[in-house]
């Protein structure tokens, strides 16, 4: 190690050289627990180093049920700090909520015309899917994050699913078409018409002898 850290001109000094081999055998110390430092480093975790992380950071049990994949439970341990920091606020919920991939709408006291302090809560379970403790989660996840003034007034889940639907329409028709022997029905002319009027009149005087 001691050749590795001097240069050439410094490794006739054996204090020197000594001082490299313990500065050596420190480097080595300190490089063997560079591993430990990327205990953040999410996706190199096994499954069970990522729990523990997870109760390291205080994340609830109802969180980490309710994350249906190892991304959103890195997504939870990634945004735990900002999270705590904003617990008590309605982004905090609907926050929560994303990294969950829950589709939440949370409508306060008046935009429904409630009671104030009041607030309700809408999910869709479209991805997850519906189980008999899902509503209690839910609900325990809800009352994690809100503020202690404002009270739930109602949390409706939906199951929503879409669907791929191909339609096709055909029509066909047909005409029979029957062509009789010609027949004249109708027959015009066209012809120049010359019109003339004559007048002829006779007039016949007798004169007779003058008699007295």
């Amino acid at each position: 190690m001691s050749e590795k850290l001097l240069p050439d001109i410094l490794r006739k000094d054996k204090r020197l050289e000594a001082f490299a081999e313990l500065e050596g055998k420190s480097f080595e110390q300190v490089s063997a627990k560079i591993p430990y430092l990327l205990i953040y480093k999410l996706e190199n975790l096994s499954d069970s180093e990522l729990e523990e992380l997870a109760w390291q950071f205080d994340i609830s049990q109802t969180e980490w049920e309710l994350a249906t994949d190892r991304k959103q439970k890195e997504e939870l341990i990634k945004n735990n700090i900002l999270l705590k920091a904003k617990r008590g606020t309605k982004w905090a919920i609907k926050k929560v909520l994303d990294l969950l991939g829950l589709q939440g709408q949370i409508s306060e006291w008046f935009d429904y015309g409630g009671q104030p302090y009041r607030f309700k809560v809408d999910i869709d379970l479209k991805y997850q899917g519906f189980q008999s403790d899902t509503y209690d989660k839910l609900f325990n996840l809800i009352k994690e994050y809100k503020n202690v003034r404002s009270h739930l007034d109602s949390l409706n889940i939906y199951l929503t699913s879409n669907l791929k639907q191909n339609r096709a329409l055909l029509l066909l028709s047909g005409h029979d078409i029957t062509i009789y022997p010609y027949q004249v029905k109708e027959l015009q002319l066209s012809a120049k018409d010359y019109t003339a009027i004559g007048y002829q009149a006779v007039h016949t005087t007798t004169i007779y002898p003058a008699t007295n």
